[in-house]
């Protein structure tokens, strides 16, 4: 019985090892009662075992889902999107457990157990050390269980790199069959795909791209490059440009230093700078729209 490797395997897994994968390093049920008894693993849910010390995490709760029973599961919906950093998970929120085969032991509370009949694109993928579903399985399922949050979830997929139009175009293909749950809402996203194939710096980017397309400003170019500087948006036939200030900007006197050299520079060379923030871009669009409409007015735009 190798108890570093025991070690090795857990502290990989947030502290969890599962019995399937104590047997298949050799340890036989008397070994492990041995283990337990001298106080080097404590038992935990569903055929899952802890090294003491370790942190109850939320890693570890999805960790634990995942390995209990047979250790087939696969974070899925919401916890998957969480373990592509691009949905927030509380604490208290269910584990979402996609379980090919039969299901998850009753007795492993906090979640949810989905056994779909869907199995497109189900080899899971690690993140974080843990089984998880592909990006664009988890758009498709998140969209199942969340749609009112599936543009911005997917919007940061989008950022992150995880995805693009073209895939999840075919995965929508793969996956499309009467009465698969979530396949309509991503269709719609698609039919209305607000975004360019242009580069985008942060979410915030994508959003306004969102807003613009279908306006008489969607002849935008994006990261056009002025001098030093280099601009989010930008109407060339206009000299007009604008900037998103999302948080992550706006965060220091020197930005503002720079963000005030920056168009002191457009200026000199004839551009008109707007500027909008992140709550004004996503709780204020009619007044975004508004103020560009201006900018495009005093250009000589007739409308």
């Amino acid at each position: 019985m190798n108890l570093r490797s025991i070690h090795q395997i857990a502290t990989k897994q947030h502290g969890v090892i599962g019995r399937h994968q104590l047997s298949g390093i050799g340890v036989s049920p008397k070994q492990l009662q041995t283990l337990k008894k001298k106080g080097h693993l404590i038992a935990h849910q569903g055929n899952t075992f802890l090294l003491p010390g370790s942190s109850n995490s939320l890693l570890q709760r999805i960790t634990t889902a995942t390995l209990a029973d047979t250790g087939r599961g696969i974070a899925s919906h919401r916890t998957a999107a969480f373990l592509w950093d691009c949905w927030n998970l509380a604490e208290a929120d269910e584990i979402d457990i996609i379980v090919s085969g039969r299901s998850h032991s009753a007795a492993t509370p906090g979640m949810t157990s989905h056994s779909p009949r869907d199995m497109h694109n189900l080899s899971p993928i690690r993140r974080l050390a843990i089984r998880t579903t592909i990006p664009s399985r988890t758009i498709i399922d998140f969209a199942a269980v969340a749609p009112y949050a599936l543009q911005s979830m997917t919007e940061r997929m989008l950022f992150a790199g995880h995805i693009s139009r073209d895939r999840l175009i075919a995965a929508v293909a793969q996956h499309s069959r009467h009465g698969r749950t979530g396949i309509g809402a991503v269709r719609k996203l698609l039919a209305e795909w607000p975004y360019t194939d242009d580069v985008a710096e942060s979410v915030l980017e994508l959003r306004m791209q969102s807003l613009l397309v279908g306006t008489p400003f969607s002849d935008f170019v994006t990261q056009l490059e002025i001098g030093s500087y280099r601009v989010d948006f930008a109407w060339l036939s206009w000299k007009i440009v604008l900037e998103c200030d999302g948080w992550g900007k706006v965060d220091s006197s020197a930005y503002f230093a720079r963000a005030a050299r920056r168009d002191s520079f457009l200026q000199s060379k004839g551009w008109l700078v707007l500027h909008f923030t992140w709550a004004e871009i996503t709780r204020r669009p009619g007044l975004v729209l508004a103020e560009i409409r201006r900018a495009f007015i005093t250009r000589g735009w007739l409308g």
